[in-house]
């Protein structure tokens, strides 16, 4: 969508004005989680442009802001005891001033660790030697594909280096890193993010190989899908991650008591490839709330009449809309569809996105202010 384009929608839907609004707005306030993945790209700005645009959340009836604090093998924060600092900040400690701004605006503060798993990233990994600190000081936990191949090629962002989603050694990393940013710094949640394995083709590494075998008396190796052998695997990569999640959980709830984890979780049709059985963690209590990332708009209501029968749908399952790649109509529609299938919130992707989408929000579908259900 061009941008006159966009600039008549939102006219269009500014004179219509509660044509996706709920019918009795009152000044009453729902309980629904609204969220926003806050980019790193949108934080290192002028001071004053990032005020505004916690402004703008507020007047739009925004609960929760998930700042992105981990990505690229690097934190936004200075002097961690784990990772480097991400070199393009703009400010040494922007956490330290950004948190109680948002707090100020009655919105949850959440750190967005985007990268999970994911501990490298690069334009080009025949270019360079560096695969991050994790990666560097443990070779041995690189997340090697069926073919062999030790990173992730993606045509428009370039090559993902990721630890292996199976080794207890990877989960410890994960676990004292989101335990630091836990305790450093007044979070209300832990967005994670990428807990899952990269694709269908990982891991593929001597520990995966070895314990694979001894679980299941099978080598690993691709299975066609359908077979028993198949079922096997994808059980096998489940029981992986829920034994990090399992662990991960109540380690960091006794390190920062009453903190929110919550998760951007893949569609349905994609968990299994992933090995992501979100739902399940849900409902064992080792996240408190899920924001599987539905974005575009083929197959939307699909998708959102099969995660609707999960446990805790209308509790602590807040569809993820993708304000990018949509028209504010349209995002407008997801809202309300969410909503009459039951939903009790939504998050939007992303804040680098949704300047055009606020004054419609703000009028039609966010019109009624709103407290988060999370803490």
């Amino acid at each position: 969508m061009n941008c006159f384009t966009r600039w008549i929608a939102i006219c269009l839907l500014s004179v219509a004005g509660c044509c996706f609004a709920q019918t009795d707005i009152t000044t009453s306030t729902l309980i629904e989680e609204r969220g926003v993945w806050l980019n790193r790209t949108e934080m290192f700005v002028p001071k004053e442009k990032l005020l505004n645009f916690l402004d703008s959340l507020m007047a739009a009836h925004f609960t929760s802001v998930y700042i992105d604090t981990l990505f690229k093998g690097t934190v936004i924060y200075p002097e961690s005891k784990y990772l480097p600092q991400f070199e393009e900040v703009t400010e040494p400690d922007i956490l330290s001033r950004l948190i109680p701004e948002i707090k100020k605006r009655k919105m949850r503060a959440e750190a967005w660790l985007e990268y999970g798993f994911y501990a490298f990233h690069t334009k080009d990994a025949t270019q360079t030697t560096d695969r991050g600190v994790f990666l560097s000081k443990h070779p041995e936990l690189t997340a090697i594909a069926s073919d062999g191949a030790s990173y992730i090629h993606n045509i428009n962002w370039g090559d993902f280096f990721s630890l292996c989603p199976s080794n207890p050694l990877s989960h410890k990393l994960l676990t004292d890193l989101y335990i630091e940013v836990a305790q450093r710094y007044p979070f209300d949640g832990l967005n994670l993010d990428r807990i899952r394995f990269p694709n269908e083709n990982f891991c593929y590494c001597a520990y995966c190989r070895e314990n694979f075998k001894k679980d299941t008396g099978l080598e690993l190796k691709p299975f066609q899908e359908g077979t028993p052998e198949y079922q096997k695997f994808v059980l096998w990569r489940e029981e992986q991650l829920t034994a990090f999640m399992k662990n991960l959980a109540p380690a960091i709830r006794a390190a920062r008591p009453g903190i929110a984890i919550t998760m951007a979780s893949l569609p349905p049709d994609m968990k299994e490839s992933h090995g992501q059985c979100w739902d399940r963690w849900l409902k064992e209590g080792y996240i408190d709330a899920a924001m599987p990332m539905l974005y575009g708009d083929a197959g939307f209501k699909k998708r959102i009449q099969i995660i609707s029968q999960y446990p805790r749908w209308n509790e602590r399952i807040f569809p993820g809309l993708d304000s990018s790649g949509l028209s504010p109509q349209k995002i407008l529609e997801q809202i309300e569809y969410s909503r009459q299938q039951g939903a009790k919130g939504i998050a939007l992707w992303y804040s680098g996105a949704i300047d055009d989408d606020l004054p419609i929000l703000s009028t039609n579908s966010f019109a009624q202010p709103a407290v988060s259900p999370l803490k």
